[in-house]
């Protein structure tokens, strides 16, 4: 029997681009343009760029206005997992200003501690400190079940960030 090696190629060849192509307009069809779409329509929010991996998707936005932002964080976490059938969603917040990010940084020790003893009660007195240290025109947070929510602004960049109010803990053995 004589194996022709044109047919078995060009059916591999067919059947490979079937699948990744059918992937490809699937993720691209069905997930991220009714993320993006959905997104979009939210004022104070920008899209930076999805990203659709096998585990989890990432999402990289852009927040303008401190009042929402707790509730659009909220409602994209929940439109991500919803678009992907539950699949965990990391949501990156681009903040143009590495000064506020210095800031921020040089302060995590503070609210580090109050997020480890659970005294959420200390974060707005080290927000209040951080805005007569450095001079901030805002320095604010909001908290819900899950997260706290951080604004830092200087007058002329935002700065917004997100605290998990719960740690996952792992034990060695």
């Amino acid at each position: 029997m004589k194996v022709r090696t044109m047919p078995i190629f060009l059916s591999i060849l067919i059947s490979s681009i079937v699948l990744f192509g059918g992937w490809y307009v699937f993720q691209s069809q069905f997930v991220k343009k009714p993320i993006a779409t959905e997104i979009a329509a939210m004022k104070g929010v920008k899209l930076g760029a999805i990203s659709v991996g096998r585990d989890s998707v990432d999402v990289k936005v852009t927040f303008t206005n401190p009042d929402t932002f707790a509730d659009q964080y909220k409602a994209i976490q929940r439109l991500v997992a919803e678009k992907t059938n539950g699949k965990p969603a990391t949501i990156q917040l681009n903040s143009p200003d590495n000064r506020l990010q210095q800031i921020w940084n040089k302060n995590a020790f503070a609210i580090d501690e109050a997020l480890d003893l659970h005294t959420y009660s200390k974060i707005p007195a080290v927000l209040n400190s951080m805005k007569k240290t450095y001079g901030l025109t805002a320095a604010s947070s909001q908290i819900d079940d899950q997260n706290i929510y951080v604004y830092l602004n200087d007058g002329k960049n935002p700065y917004f960030t997100v605290l998990p109010r719960y740690k996952e803990v792992s034990r060695n053995g």
